[in-house]
């Protein structure tokens, strides 16, 4: 056995034939069905396909049960909404705290301005309670 020519592998079959149309068509079909309200039969002849194919495919609409990479690309806008939706919750949450802290700062500030204005203005005044604080300097 030659490294350079490794040997092909076959690759398997489908069962089965393929579908005349994409999955989406049928998809696209079906909601066109359920919005116009038409029968199996009347969508028949629209889309060229048997009342049979209708029918499987309603069937499948209708439960949910698409094909697999459609379920995924369903799900993906699904769960980017949700993280759109989560975000803007986040979001929300962050405003108010924010909203909350500015305010908790604008109080301390003229609390810290309140106390340093009373004790600038009992440190200048002489009263009978700091009588004897100044009268130690003088002696």
């Amino acid at each position: 056995m030659d490294v350079s020519n490794p040997p092909r592998i076959k690759e398997a079959k489908k069962i089965g034939r393929e579908t005349k149309f994409t999955p989406e068509y049928y998809m696209m079909m079906c909601k066109h069905i359920v919005d116009d309200k038409l029968t199996y039969r009347e969508a028949a002849k629209i889309y060229n396909v048997s009342h049979g194919v209708v029918h499987h495919w309603l069937k499948k609409y209708k439960s949910g049960q698409m094909p697999g990479y459609l379920k995924k690309a369903k799900m993906k806008v699904q769960s980017q909404d949700n993280l759109i939706f989560r975000q803007e919750r986040y979001i929300k949450q962050l405003k108010t705290e924010i909203g909350e802290l500015y305010l908790e700062n604008m109080m301390l500030k003229k609390a810290q301005a309140l106390f340093q204005h009373s004790r600038n203005v009992t440190s200048s005044v002489i009263t009978a309670d700091n009588l004897e604080q100044f009268q130690k300097d003088v002696k």
